[in-house]
């Protein structure tokens, strides 16, 4: 900090201790940052009289370079602008650079940073190609910095803010990808897969609780046919969600994790892949699918959701934000696990859950650790989530935050869930394999051109072709 600087601090310091003893009372801030653009509750002065928050110099100054995941018109960009001017209130000598890249963030951070450009927070999920599975050489281990004292929970450090099941998830990660074990990334913005469905549709057709076995499931699609809408629907983004949950539920994603990975294709030859292929098919005989699912293209099928076309699609929690524009804050959500598969190995079931989190990390290499690791504790603070919460429908990454009402449902489904699963409950592992044969195939199935029995024998000869040689 420049000299001129030091001296101006210290001359508005001792001014500050002198009005204090003069007024006969002190005021305890027992935060690091001012009080934010928008008061809310926990931060707005308990006194009757008028008060201010005093901003402390917090010692820390140099520049903050932030790449977020997010394009600057997203609600989220909103609120971590917010979070950053709390920042920037609290910490004056540090200059933030907050540059929104969107989604292409994927393929922008690794060439950025080999080319030595500064950046020393990015976001991205932790187990894509720009977190901990593509940027292993980047990536700084947060354990000890996560033992600071959180913002906005009196007396608990940023770890024991934070919701435990992601934490452990980002922990399993390392290992999995290679790294010494321990916290890689800051989770923000979790999600859970499930079933979200339209429940003025459900009530029109007298089904008042959700589905929970494969034949409640069935039965209920009856009921919403004849009330006149398509029970099930999906679109090219999500087609391996649902052949993933299935098969996850029956038999656990490891095992749906070996299966697409097995290079003799002798695992697609199992019962329970015939079994799969029967009740896909049965749900196409039975016009439980939306007509427009084989070239539903995105995101024409939550459309037809909200809209009242289709009553049920698996997805992710940032579905109601998605959709808001077209759905209104009045419409009435409700969500469901996978329903229980029969015939499994014991492995699967509700125990396990699709469930995530976009990520925040720091480079290992950045000048600057310590300020962006302040940045960061504001944006994950209790107040900013919640604010996330409120104004972008997001799950609050803190505990004992209060989650946006159109996820209520969702929130026993993630706190209760005991084994996270990998994106499409394994399915995913197959890379290639999976977007180029597996689901095609699972299409040719649905609409009728592949028979039951056709289905598991075909994937077991395009496995054999794909990995020969591999």
């Amino acid at each position: 900090m420049k000299k001129r600087q030091k001296k101006l601090t210290g001359l508005l310091l001792a001014m500050s201790m002198v009005l204090t003893l003069l007024a006969g009372c002190g005021s305890s801030n027992t935060t690091n940052n001012a009080a934010p653009p928008e008061a809310t509750k926990e931060n707005t002065p308990t006194a009757t009289t008028e008060a201010t928050t005093e901003v402390k110099d917090s010692g820390l100054e140099g520049k903050v370079v932030f790449w977020s995941m997010w394009s600057s018109t997203e609600p989220q960009a909103k609120v971590i602008e917010s979070a950053v001017a709390e920042f920037k209130a609290a910490n004056p000598e540090v200059e933030v650079d907050l540059k929104f890249t969107g989604r292409d963030i994927l393929k922008l951070i690794k060439p950025a940073l080999d080319g030595g450009e500064q950046i020393d927070i990015w976001e991205a999920d932790p187990g894509s190609p720009a977190g901990i599975q593509g940027m292993k050489d980047y990536v700084m281990k947060l354990d000890d910095l996560l033992a600071e004292p959180s913002i906005g929970m009196e007396g608990k450090s940023v770890k024991d803010s934070m919701i435990p099941s992601l934490l452990s998830w980002i922990q399993s990660l390392s290992i999995k990808y290679g790294l010494e074990e321990g916290i890689y990334s800051i989770p923000q913005q979790p999600y859970a897969v499930l079933f979200f469905y339209n429940k003025e549709v459900y009530e029109k057709a007298g089904i008042t609780k959700a589905p929970a076995t494969w034949d409640e499931f069935l039965a209920d699609a009856e009921k919403i046919k004849a009330a006149g809408s398509a029970p099930l629907t999906f679109d090219d983004a999500y087609r391996d969600l649902f052949i993933g949950s299935y098969l996850a539920n029956a038999m656990g994603a490891d095992w749906v994790s070996q299966l697409v990975q097995d290079k003799t294709g002798e695992m697609w030859n199992d019962p329970i892949i015939l079994q799969f292929a029967k009740d896909m098919a049965n749900l196409n005989v039975k016009g439980f699918f939306s007509n427009k699912i084989a070239g539903s293209k995105y995101p024409a099928a939550q459309q037809d959701l909200v809209l009242g076309g289709s009553a049920a699609y698996l997805n992710g929690t940032w579905l109601p934000n998605e959709v808001l524009a077209t759905s209104g804050p009045d419409f009435k959500w409700g969500t469901f696990q996978f329903p229980d598969v029969p015939n499994g190995n014991g492995k699967g079931g509700k125990q396990g859950l699709i469930f995530g989190s976009q990520g925040m990390f720091i480079n290992k290499s950045s000048k600057n650790a310590e300020a962006a690791f302040e940045l960061i504790k504001h944006i994950v603070s209790k107040q900013i989530q919640e604010k996330m919460a409120k104004d972008a429908l997001a799950i609050p990454a803190t505990i004992d935050s209060e989650w946006p009402a159109m996820l209520a449902e969702a929130e026993a489904a993630f706190l209760n869930a005991k084994e996270n699963m990998p994106w499409g409950g394994g399915i995913g592992d197959g890379g290639d394999f999976t977007l180029a044969t597996i689901v095609p195939t699972f299409m040719e199935l649905i609409t009728g051109k592949l028979k039951p029995e056709e289905f598991g024998p075909k994937l077991s000869a395009e496995a054999k072709k794909f990995y020969a040689g591999k």
